[in-house]
């Protein structure tokens, strides 16, 4: 097997044409990819698609308009000179119509260095089909002698991206990467008459498998919920107190704290100004570009630049933003590392063809003193234990989620009762002083972070959720 890289120049080869033919400033953004999948049918495993490959390209140019700039974006698989200069007519064209209010770009030079972070696995790159054979195996294992709990389907995805990054000032950025991604569900039966089945859904992404153990201990946690989903009964209606699990806060904070604290949101006056009260003084939140293995996580932003770790609300009160070149300059702020081509919310598997914006990394609410979980139930006395939503929907223009009470638990004398499944769970993220929000009301945040996706967070206990049941 080749190294990382090897081979992979698709950025440089069309920056070799550009040079040619286009005045600058521009970029390129380049991807070759390789996609292995497995499909499970209740416990075997269905069908392989290995490897399906792609190999793409983003171009930007940057074009002075008056006091704004223009910016020509196209994308292609085209890799050959006719295809780079259909690409670039397209760019040019759109570069006169397209306007973003600033007067420079700074584009980062061949002085500019990458980080050193640890984005890929190994055994993922070299053994792709084996190792994901591994984790399904390692999925399946615990179902071995289980008569009334059985995965029903599933699927797991591999992707191994060369990435590379060339500008008109001379940058070149090369970088290997994997995305182990995967979905679950696990499908209860049996037991009382009449009783429906429960089922539990499981998505999750990460740069490495999870070791066999944390494996088993999941699956273990998963059958458990989707047996005790047979027995919910729906919550009462109003105002509650919750502990929510970092799942939970994974599909709500990096989607709304990630937009609502970037320069997307200060250009249309909607981010908070610093030095606002956003939240309780236990609520500290970074956004971490530098974390090992964080899916968010690379050795340079899709623009170039090096990510940093950067505070967003300190103590409840708003700091820093998330900002790309374009917006950098349009506030007189340096690039923070935040310009992105992939969505925290619909993520695609391949970026080359999306727009670059000031995006989040890994959001990460600081743990606290609250504790373990057990202690987190004891502190919240009556409520509920939330283990999943449907989906939040979280609307990062509003700030607000709401979403299908798919998996939680009563909490009674601060412990773990009777199972609830039903009924939805509401609020917003963000809200003015006095008024109440999640990060507002949150009364203790535990000592146990877990990575999920773009968020790392332990479990918090919030007051006063809007309940809706029956």
């Amino acid at each position: 097997m080749t190294d990382p890289g090897d081979g992979a120049f698709t950025a440089f080869r069309v920056g070799d044409r550009l040079k040619k033919l286009a005045q600058p400033p521009w970029e390129v953004f380049g991807e070759r990819i390789r996609r292995y999948e497995l499909h499970l049918n209740g416990a075997r495993v269905e069908m392989i698609r290995a490897p399906v490959e792609l190999e793409g390209y983003g171009l930007r140019l940057f074009r002075a308009a008056d006091d704004q700039m223009g910016v020509g974006v196209a994308a292609s698989t085209d890799l050959r000179d006719a295809g780079v200069d259909l690409a670039l007519r397209d760019a040019e064209a759109t570069a006169r119509f397209a306007r973003f209010p600033t007067r420079r770009v700074d584009l980062p030079s061949t002085a500019a260095r990458s980080a050193s972070v640890e984005v890929m696995d190994r055994d993922l790159w070299d053994h792709p089909l084996e190792t994901l054979q591994r984790f399904v195996d390692a999925l399946l294992r615990p179902f071995d002698g289980r008569k009334d709990v059985q995965p029903s389907f599933g699927s797991v995805r591999a992707n191994l991206v060369d990435t590379t990054i060339t500008n008109s000032e001379g940058l070149h950025r090369r970088f290997s990467h994997t995305l182990l991604e995967h979905e679950f569900a696990v499908k209860a039966t049996g037991g009382p008459e009449g009783a429906p089945p429960g089922e539990f859904w499981v998505n999750g992404a990460a740069r490495r498998p999870p070791i066999e153990h944390r494996v088993a201990v999941d699956v273990e946690r998963w059958c458990r919920l989707a047996e005790d989903t047979r027995a919910g009964r729906s919550p009462a209606t109003g105002p509650t107190r919750v502990v929510l699990t970092p799942e939970v806060l994974a599909d709500i904070l990096p989607a709304i704290v990630g937009f609502r604290m970037s320069g997307t949101a200060r250009l249309r006056k909607m981010a908070p100004e610093p030095g606002a009260t956003l939240g309780s003084p236990s609520v500290t939140i970074l956004d971490d570009g530098l974390l090992p293995f964080g899916v968010g996580t690379a050795p340079s932003d899709d623009e170039g630049t090096t990510p940093s770790r950067r505070s967003l609300i300190e103590g409840g009160i708003a700091r820093g933003g998330l900002y790309d070149l374009l917006h950098g300059g349009a506030f007189g702020e340096g690039s923070t590392g935040s310009g992105r081509r992939d969505a925290v919310q619909f993520p695609n598997w391949f970026h080359f063809s999306q727009s670059v914006g000031p995006r989040p990394t890994t959001i990460i609410l600081s743990a606290g003193t609250g504790g373990t979980e057990t202690e987190l139930l004891e502190a919240c006395g009556e409520g509920l234990l939330i283990e999943q939503l449907g989906y939040a929907f979280p609307d990062p223009v509003s700030g607000a989620f709401g979403g299908e009470i798919r998996s939680a638990y009563r909490i009674h004398q601060g412990r773990r009762a009777e199972p609830i499944r039903g009924g939805t769970l509401g609020g917003v993220v963000f809200a003015p002083p006095g008024s109440p929000s999640l990060l507002a009301s949150i009364e203790a945040i535990g000592r146990q972070p877990e990575l999920v996706g773009h968020l790392s967070s332990p479990a918090v206990v919030v007051d006063g959720m809007i309940i809706a049941g029956s």
